[in-house]
């Protein structure tokens, strides 16, 4: 498995404020681009940030960076555990999610477990 690394971190605030719920917020978009072999995923995700007069763009964009990690951070955990924490397994993103840690790496493919499987009820 090759290690992925991190090798730029984005945090773009929209200067225009939006209300959400009574409440300004500004949008911000934090793309974390990795490399991993040739392989260079990347991540994007658009957070509303509350906004107060007082607030600096660099502490909006801390924040935003936060709240990116918590939301990645929640999916992860509740993806784990569904009964349905396999919905990689057997797409194009099985193996890449597997070159970066994000799940274990099998000795057989899905797909062919499942045919021996089918295989076993015909006999």
């Amino acid at each position: 498995m090759l290690p992925a690394k991190i090798v730029d971190l984005r945090t773009l605030l929209d200067p225009d404020l939006t209300l959400a719920s009574g409440c300004p917020v500004r949008w911000a978009e934090v793309e974390i681009l990795y490399a991993s072999g040739q392989f260079h995923p990347a991540v994007s995700i658009r957070i509303p940030v509350p906004w107060k007069e007082t607030d600096t763009d660099d502490e909006l964009r801390a924040f935003a960076l936060r709240i990116a990690r918590q939301l990645i951070d929640h999916a992860c955990v509740a993806l784990g555990d569904q009964p349905n924490a396999g919905v990689l397994e057997g797409t194009v993103l099985e193996g890449i999610s597997q070159e970066l840690g994000l799940s274990s790496p099998r000795t057989q493919p899905v797909r062919k477990r499942a045919m021996k499987e089918e295989d076993r009820s015909l006999t």
